[in-house]
């Protein structure tokens, strides 16, 4: 599901009309219709309901939380994703892109609502945009993406943060952590663009959700 709903996204960006419905020939046809055979694009995994949340055809609220207050805990936590005496709490991997995906959550980002995202939000999903219920897309992934079930404490985590602590983020005094938050993951962000003199790294995924804060 990411890989088709990303190709598909990305074709109509760069210039392909949208498909006409029965269209099962052309390439967008043939991948709008896997997408909505196979639940359409609210069931895309976690990373690619960030993507196209930040492009504005996905909401946040359907996305489990990516909180940037985690980058402010003591390094000894276990649950910090930096490093302790080098020894790294998360996957190289997943540490430099939960980074910008914290920040682009924690700010909740979306690029313009052009003519072209709203057609695209009438094209991958099953029913109309609006009428999605976005809360209850956290936990839903397309079974040929589902390499590894959540566990139920895993689930447990991610609605407690849901329900109670993200509301709390959003009115002060937490706003203001929330803002401390998203600093530190831009000055990690940048400093981490600066030693590695602007190279790619080891993620091309990484380096794109850089962009927008840099």
């Amino acid at each position: 599901m990411i890989g088709t709903v990303l190709n598909y996204v990305s074709l109509r960006i760069l210039g392909e009309g949208p498909p006409d419905y029965g269209d099962n020939y052309t390439a967008l046809g043939r991948g709008r219709k896997w997408v909505l055979d196979h639940g359409d694009a609210t069931s895309i995994p976690s990373w690619g309901k960030v993507f196209i949340a930040a492009l504005g055809v996905y909401e946040w609220e359907g996305c489990n939380p990516l909180p940037p207050e985690f980058w402010l805990f003591p390094s000894f936590l276990p649950y910090h994703p930096g490093k302790l005496k080098k020894e790294a709490k998360m996957w190289c991997y997943c540490r430099v892109t939960y980074m910008p995906m914290s920040y682009l959550y924690g700010i909740a980002f979306q690029g313009p609502i052009t003519s072209l995202v709203l057609s695209i939000r009438e094209e991958i999903y099953a029913i109309p945009y609006n009428n999605i219920k976005w809360s209850e897309q956290r936990h839903n992934c397309c079974k040929e993406d589902l390499y590894y079930p959540h566990s139920f404490i895993q689930d447990l985590l991610w609605d407690g943060l849901h329900r109670f602590s993200e509301p709390l983020m959003k009115k002060w005094p937490f706003r203001k952590l929330r803002e401390k938050g998203i600093k530190r993951v831009v000055d990690l962000m940048r400093y981490g663009a600066e030693e590695s003199r602007y190279m790619c790294g080891i993620l091309t995924s990484q380096w794109l959700l850089n962009l927008q804060p840099m």
